[in-house]
C-alpha cells in the first residue's frame, strides 16, 4: 500500500509540475509596479548604502564607457565595480522560475543591445543612487552627437515598463512625466509586449 501511494503521490506532482510549465504566464493587465513590489521596496529599504559602499566603493556621481546589455534593464561594462541599472523602467524577467528564457525578456534584452550597437556600446550616465542589490541606478545615454536617452527609448518600443518613476532626478526635474508620457504611447500603440502584457491575442 505505501507503494501505490507513493506512486500516486509522485503522479500527482508530476502533473502539478506540467500544469505550471504548460500554463501560460498572467500578463500585467496595467504598467502598474508588479506585485512583488510592496516586498522589493521593503527589502530595498532595509539595505544600508554603507553596505554597498564598502563592497563597491563611494557612489559615482557619473560614469562613462563601454557596456552590454546583461537583461532589458541593467548593465555590465569593463571597469564598472557594479551593474548599471537603467533608471525609471523595469523590464521582464529575463528567465523564469525554471531558469529558462522568457520571449518578453529576451526581446527587450535584444532591443537595448540593438539600441547601445548604435553607438558601438558606449554611454555616458549620471547616477542616481545604488539599489537593493547593490546596481548603480542610473540615467544613461549613448554617448554620440544627438544623445539618445536609453530609458526613454526602452519605454517608447514597449518593451520595458516605468518603475519608481516617484524618484525624482535632481538634474531633470521632469523625467518622470516624460518617460509616462513615452510609456502611455506605446500602450496605446500595442507597441512591443504590450498586447501580451494586456491579454490580447
Amino acid at each position: 500500500m505505501k507503494r501505490i501511494a507513493l506512486v500516486v503521490a509522485s503522479l500527482g506532482l508530476f502533473a502539478s509540475a506540467a500544469q505550471a510549465q504548460t500554463a501560460p504566464a498572467k500578463p500585467p493587465v496595467a504598467p502598474a509596479v508588479p506585485a512583488a513590489a510592496p516586498a522589493a521596496a521593503a527589502a530595498a529599504s532595509s539595505v544600508k548604502p554603507q553596505g554597498c559602499v564598502a563592497s563597491h566603493g563611494a557612489l559615482p556621481q557619473n560614469w562613462a564607457g563601454q557596456v552590454f546589455a546583461l537583461d532589458g534593464e541593467t548593465l555590465g561594462g569593463s571597469g564598472l565595480k557594479a551593474p548599471l541599472r537603467i533608471w525609471g523602467v523595469q523590464a521582464p524577467a529575463l528567465r523564469d522560475a525554471q531558469r529558462i528564457e522568457t520571449v518578453p525578456g529576451m526581446r527587450a534584452r535584444a532591443a537595448l543591445e540593438d539600441l547601445l550597437g548604435r553607438a558601438d556600446h558606449k554611454v555616458k550616465c549620471r547616477i542616481a543612487r545604488y539599489d537593493s542589490g547593490c546596481r548603480l541606478v542610473a540615467q544613461c545615454a549613448l554617448d554620440e552627437a544627438q544623445p539618445i536617452d536609453l530609458g526613454g527609448a526602452m519605454l517608447a518600443s514597449g518593451v520595458v515598463y516605468g518603475h519608481e518613476l516617484d524618484e525624482p532626478l535632481s538634474w531633470e526635474p521632469r523625467a518622470a512625466q516624460r518617460y509616462a508620457d513615452a510609456e502611455y504611447e506605446a500602450r496605446k500603440a500595442r507597441k512591443g509586449s504590450w498586447p501580451h502584457w494586456l491579454g490580447e491575442k
